[in-house]
């Protein structure tokens, strides 16, 4: 379980923190009231344990803040003995529990077993899964009754599977649950803590029940019940996506009958030995396209046979006697296979049509009536109780939610914030009866898309809805430095874009298809791809010499480009990479391995990006990319600030020599998280090395500057640390700051300025 305990009092926060991390619980610890609302923001926590009387922001107010955001954490506060309006007005704020000072740890203990045996998660103290059992409250493990020796983090690693037996964790975000903040492992720890997990649990009898979900993460699969687990706990995502492709195998019959028409027709004519050079090559491209996308539909036979029939056709240009009896044979068996109704072969093909849910009891009359909305899917509510029973079993492509539907704000932006969070998420269009600024602020926070004052007229509203649609099921991401992914999917078959986007989209990737090679370089321009895919034969110019052109290009060198081909010939993938692709994929497509091939190139791109610009210690940027940086920041605005934060000289030094270069580092560690957290959205934050780190600003003057670096002053002088055996001790440092250009018109002067 991981806690975060906010708490100003150094004593006693010190005292929680060895008695929590002793029954092996992974616990961050905040100073004041604001840092631990940054932490509450950054990390997930099962349990928050928090002081009542906080600097900065007091635990009540913390409190109301976390339950008007939409956070169901349980909360645990400390209050003092006589304080009973405080416990009632904590209470009151969402307050699950509380305990007086001085406090009892067995007790503290004991009620934080209460409040996580509350949880949906955590049903029993004692989590028992086949024989293999873990007590919270013991701290103990065995297997069929033998104990099982682990280490804090294997302890953790096994506490966090058996809580959550149905869910995948990729490597990230198990770092987010059993590490702290202050001690940030590299992925690589990960696989390390795994890998020993496992051979301790082996040698217990307990064998490859944590399995690799391949290019996504592990999962907790007993052996014992591993049938059952695969029947009835696949991931919703995986759901959605089985069921939106077999919408689309229902939406895109009317194609697929008109490719499997022109089988017919080539086979007809094939028996009468008249088949025309040009129905023989419209022939094989129906087949080819149905070998590409039939699979994917989960109809692996169809695919089979179509690949067969295309390359019949595509090997020989006039059929022998042979031949055509073996084509009316693979269509005729084609067709019995696919079963598609002839009445289908003329249908148009038409998009879906798009779902709105109106939580109102007045909107809904008034929006049919325009007619840009009249093709729409309507459903009306009445109350946010029956919303939520609604998308139980429904998922639209838009709310329209009147904030008088709930009296209740925090109501209001729990719901938001659930929709914006499905996946894939869904936009929020807000009506509401005033216009505060507060208010828009808390809406956009919850991740609602619009905002409508009642005054507007109908054509606003229907506008508004409109370009909305028009833009649904974006992926929602709320973080600066893990903007959305963009995918360029570049293909002539539409099913196959259209089942590629239902693929990728609910995984945090944003797609764009394009089914006109031509217009290949508009588009590229326009959306700057950080990963390329692209069909090998298409009309008027193939995947092949896209490629060139892109690796042609010094500005598109370095981007990653798959292929996607029905060929699997040795000719076709040695032109593929001939011409600089990274990687290429068979049709139909599997999804997990689509997934995972995209998700390890990119991440591989990220690490080499991160490997040549970032600090590997304190995750900021290494000194020659904040001097790049900086220089640009200073050479395109006539003012800003440099700062410069650093260890009192060879204090770092000394650090390392008395108790050891782990310590020293825990240090910079933890000084970057608090840079991060006071200098949120400052435009450079590096690392020079020897314990210096800079800042540069256009945002800020020199006085504004100097305030907030008076903050960061105050917070690191409350960083107490602990050594190894157990000395407690503080850091001396320097903050200077210089303004350009008036201190300095280069990066050399103003920092020679800081340094005097």
């Amino acid at each position: 379980m991981r806690i975060l305990l906010v708490e100003d009092d150094e004593i006693l926060s010190n005292v929680l923190w060895q008695s929590l991390t002793s029954h092996n619980y992974v616990v961050d610890v905040a100073q004041d009231g604001l840092l631990g609302w940054e932490y509450i923001q950054s990390g997930e926590y099962e349990l928050i344990v928090m002081d009542v009387g906080l600097p900065e922001l007091d635990g009540i107010s913390l409190c109301q803040k976390l339950r008007s955001k939409g956070y169901s954490t349980p909360v645990l506060l400390m209050t003092a003995k006589d304080a009973n309006q405080e416990r009632i007005r904590g209470l009151d704020a969402g307050a699950d529990d509380y305990l007086i000072k001085p406090l009892d740890v067995d007790e503290l203990h004991a009620r934080i077993r209460a409040l996580s045996r509350r949880g949906e998660v955590i049903p029993t103290a004692v989590l028992e899964v086949e024989g293999l059992r873990l007590d919270p409250s013991s701290c103990q493990v065995s297997y069929q009754d033998k104990p099982i020796k682990l280490t804090p983090k294997e302890y953790n690693l096994l506490e966090l599977f058996l809580r959550n037996r149905a869910r995948v964790f990729s490597r990230s975000q198990i770092l987010d649950r059993i590490w702290t903040f202050d001690d940030p492992p590299l992925e690589e720890s990960v696989k390390a803590h795994i890998k020993g997990l496992r051979k301790k649990l082996k040698q217990a009898g307990v064998v490859d029940w944590i399995e690799n979900v391949y290019g996504i993460g592990y999962r907790f699969s007993p052996k014992l019940e591993q049938s059952q687990t695969n029947q009835t706990l696949s991931s919703s995502v995986e759901q959605e996506f089985n069921q939106k492709m077999e919408q689309m195998w229902q939406q895109y019959q009317g194609l697929m009958s008109k490719r499997l028409k022109i089988l017919n027709l080539a086979a007809t004519e094939a028996s009468k030995a008249r088949l025309s050079p040009d129905l023989h090559h419209s022939a094989a491209q129906a087949a080819h396209k149905l070998a590409g996308v039939l699979g994917m539909f989960a109809r692996e036979t169809g695919t089979q046979l179509a690949r067969e029939i295309e390359t019949l056709l595509q090997t020989n240009e006039v059929l022998s006697a042979i031949q055509r009896e073996q084509l009316i044979f693979l269509v005729d068996d084609l067709s019995n296979l696919l079963a598609l109704e002839e009445s289908t072969a003329t249908t148009t093909i038409i998009n879906q049509p798009k779902l709105l849910l109106i939580v109102n009891n007045e909107l809904k009359n008034e929006l049919q009536q325009l007619n840009s909305l009249r093709e729409i899917s309507w459903h009306q509510v009445d109350n946010l109780e029956t919303a939520r029973l609604w998308l139980q079993e429904n998922c639209p492509h838009l709310v329209v939610l009147d904030l008088e539907t709930s009296s209740d704000s925090a109501q209001n932006l729990a719901f938001i914030t659930e929709l914006t969070k499905r996946t894939p998420s869904v936009k929020v269009l807000v009506i509401s009866a005033e216009d505060q600024l507060a208010q828009r602020i808390a809406i956009a926070r919850a991740g609602a898309s619009g905002f409508l004052v009642k005054s507007f007229t109908a054509k606003e509203i229907g506008d508004t809805v409109t370009q909305l649609l028009q833009h649904s099921r974006q992926p929602h991401y709320s973080y600066q430095e893990n903007p959305t992914t963009q995918i360029l999917v570049v293909d002539d078959d539409p099913i196959f874009l259209n089942a590629i986007e239902t693929l990728l989209e609910p995984w945090g990737m944003q797609v764009t298809t394009l089914d006109q090679p031509l217009r290949f370089w508009e588009l590229m321009q326009k959306t700057k791809p950080d990963l390329l895919i692209l069909d090998v034969e298409m009309p008027q110019i193939n995947g092949i010499e896209l490629c060139q052109a892109i690796r042609n290009d010094p500005n598109w060198q370095e981007l990653p480009v798959f292929f996607l081909t029905a060929h699997r010939d040795a000719e076709t993938i040695q032109q593929v990479f001939a011409v600089g692709a990274d990687d290429y994929i068979t049709k139909p497509l599997v999804g997990v391995e689509l997934l995972a091939r995209i998700t390890n190139r990119l991440e591989r791109n990220r690490w080499l990006q991160n490997l040549s610009t970032k600090d590997t210690l304190t995750g900021l940027m290494n000194q020659p990319q904040s001097n790049r940086a900086l220089t640009s920041l200073f050479q395109n605005n006539q003012s800003g600030c440099l700062a410069v934060v650093s260890i009192a000289e060879n204090e770092l030094r000394q650090i390392n020599l008395k108790y050891g270069h782990t310590m020293g580092n825990q240090v910079l560690q933890r000084w970057s998280n608090l840079l991060q957290t006071v200098f949120r959205q400052i435009e450079v934050l590096g690392y020079y090395g020897l314990g210096e780190f800079v800042l540069g600003t256009i945002n800020l003057n020199y006085h504004e500057m100097r305030d907030r670096t008076a903050e960061l002053a105050t917070s690191l002088r409350k960083q107490v640390f602990t050594a190894p055996d157990g000395e407690r001790f503080q850091v001396e440092f320097k903050i200077a700051i210089a303004q350009y250009p008036n201190h300095g018109d280069t990066l050399q002067a103003l920092y020679q300025f800081c340094c005097q």
